[in-house]
């Protein structure tokens, strides 16, 4: 009988030592949320309080596209990822401050920068997915601080940890990786392995999605899965399912059409091309007061957002947004987020000067051409 119980407590042992250094613990409760099928609507039914910021425009500060933008400490930090390859520094009145180039493989430098983070004590991090170096600077000049060692090469994503210098990575599925199916890595500044969890499906081989789908909310680290409807928390130690999203009758690609492709590519001309109408590339953003999503179908923007209060939702297609707002543009589409207001842009090729009635949005337009950069957009959720 003693023998049994060793053997008992030997096979428990083991039990509880895979799920600490594997999965994990994940926790399935969650709040579902339906954002209902497509519906027309107006800019006033979603949005109040449009302010909008003129960027500056100098050779040193223009830039094609912003792939990331944040805010910290009354500076704007926007990255453009595909064509100028740089961070650039604004002030909140748009004026440009600085930027971080790409320049090459020596300390300090990156050549593509593909995601970057903020943290609380004035530290700027900058993810090279080509190099597979995660850089750390000061905020405030841009110094560079060190590098960061990552623990596999290439992550999809990033963030930091409450916990002092622990950071977390989000991994695509690859054949013969000690990670196997799991694709979040907790890990000290040296590379070092501290936990691993979510185990994906075999959507997780495929390359395309948001870059930067985790999110700080309070005290809380978020993140969304690609090709997925969950959002969860995410811990040192442990996963739980915070939201659960659906849209009415539109729905993530099927499960199947992963297992049958044999490439990223296989599977993008499956969900561009064919007859489906597949969500891709969501984005969530997230308010005290609202949730946000948005996504593509085909090659069509749509925005869905649910009031935390009332629990009223709303989902639409982005070019039958009815602008009753005077603005003169399609409606922003948000970009990030700033204390309880959404950014979004305008690009000035995109403003019909004609039906412009904001008196704020009018005043900004003088000595605007189309090559400036985009205006930033900042307004409230109803």
């Amino acid at each position: 009988m003693k023998h049994l119980y060793l053997f008992v407590y030997l096979i428990l042992s083991i039990i509880l030592f895979s799920c600490a250094s594997g999965q994990g613990e994940v926790r399935l409760e969650g709040t579902s949320i339906d954002f209902g099928n497509p519906q027309s609507t107006k800019f006033s039914d979603i949005a109040t309080g449009f302010s909008f910021v003129k960027l500056e425009s100098s050779d040193a500060s223009l830039f094609g596209d912003i792939d990331q933008i944040e805010i910290f400490n009354e500076r704007i930090y926007i990255l453009d990822s595909y064509n100028t390859h740089s961070l650039l520094v604004f002030s909140l009145d748009g004026d440009f401050i600085t930027k971080l180039e790409a320049k090459g493989n020596g300390p300090g430098e990156f050549i593509d920068p593909y995601s970057f983070k903020i943290d609380p004590m004035g530290y700027l991090y900058v993810l090279d997915r080509i190099s597979s170096r995660l850089l750390k600077y000061e905020l405030n000049n841009l110094d560079f601080v060190e590098m960061i060692t990552l623990p596999f090469p290439s992550p999809l994503s990033f963030s930091m940890l409450n916990s002092k210098d622990l950071f977390a990575y989000y991994y695509p599925i690859r054949k013969n990786s000690d990670l196997g199916r799991r694709q979040i890595v907790i890990a000290d500044k040296t590379g070092g392995i501290i936990k691993t969890l979510y185990e994906g499906d075999e959507s997780g081989k495929i390359l395309h999605g948001n870059p930067d789908n985790m999110y700080s909310y309070g005290d809380t680290l978020r993140f969304y899965p690609y090709f997925t409807n969950l959002v969860y928390n995410l811990g040192k130690d442990s996963l739980s399912v915070c939201y659960d999203l659906s849209w009415g009758k539109l729905e993530m690609p099927d499960k199947d059409l992963f297992q049958k492709a044999e490439n990223s590519n296989q599977i993008m001309k499956e969900i561009l091309m064919e007859e489906n109408d597949w969500i891709r590339l969501l984005y969530v953003y997230e308010l005290d007061d609202v949730l946000l999503t948005k996504y593509y179908i085909k090659r069509d923007f749509y925005l869905s957002g649910w009031n935390k209060r009332t629990h009223k939702a709303f989902n639409v297609k982005a070019e039958n947004i009815i602008d009753d707002s005077g603005i003169g543009a399609p409606f922003p589409l948000p970009i990030g987020v700033y204390g309880q207001q959404l950014i979004g842009t305008i690009n000035p090729y995109e403003i019909n000067r004609e039906k412009v009635q904001n008196k704020k949005l009018l005043s900004l337009l003088n000595n605007l051409t189309e090559e400036n950069n985009p205006l930033l957009v900042f307004y409230k959720i109803r």
